[in-house]
């Protein structure tokens, strides 16, 4: 577990290359980008299930920054910033597709969702097979639902820091999330564990 001092000292670096990199240090935007853009993809690729789609998405969230960096309010959160890019892009780029595009079925890892006691299936069920369930499944949410899902599970965001994101008040994003696992409840409830 990450200590205050351990969080205070990864905030002042973080600032400091924030600085560096307004000042036109390209190195401080490169170890910037190094320290978001697995985050990102994680994001993205949790959005799409498309590895190609998920990496235009960090491209351009990261294009973005490098654009708008002088808009970031350094007394926000630079990670929420980057986030909140990212979730834009992530609904730009789904409305803009969704139609031409079918995402790819690809099997992906989720860890987070083996915390959903309900989620998780017994040794002799084949994980292949429930991973593909669940891609299947979160594919039928609401985008903010995914998106809510995506960053709690796969990003391990806490309500506050996904609200600031989305713009939205704390208690929609639970709201949205309890839905959210409910909904993947429901539809994988064959992989209930049964006493």
């Amino acid at each position: 577990m990450v200590n205050l001092q351990e969080k205070t000292d990864a905030v002042r670096k973080e600032n400091e290359l924030i600085r560096l990199f307004k000042s036109g240090s390209e190195e401080a935007f490169t170890r910037l980008i190094v320290l978001y853009q697995q985050q990102v993809f994680k994001v993205a690729y949790g959005f799409f299930r498309d590895r190609d789609d998920a990496m235009e998405i960090v491209q351009e969230t990261f294009l973005r920054v490098y654009q708008k960096i002088d808009r970031f309010d350094k007394n926000s959160s630079f990670k929420n910033w980057v986030y909140r890019i990212a979730y834009n892009l992530c609904i730009d780029f789904y409305r803009k597709f969704k139609n031409k595009k079918s995402c790819d079925r690809e099997i992906y890892e989720l860890d987070e969702a083996r915390n959903l006691s309900v989620l998780e299936p017994e040794d002799h069920i084949d994980r292949r097979d429930f991973k593909e369930s669940l891609d299947v499944s979160l594919q039928s949410l609401s985008k903010r639902q995914k998106m809510i899902f995506v960053l709690k599970h796969n990003s391990g965001l806490k309500y506050r820091e996904i609200a600031d994101i989305l713009d939205v008040s704390v208690g929609t994003v639970k709201s949205l999330h309890h839905r959210a696992t409910q909904a993947l409840k429901k539809k994988l409830a064959h992989y209930e564990v049964t006493a």
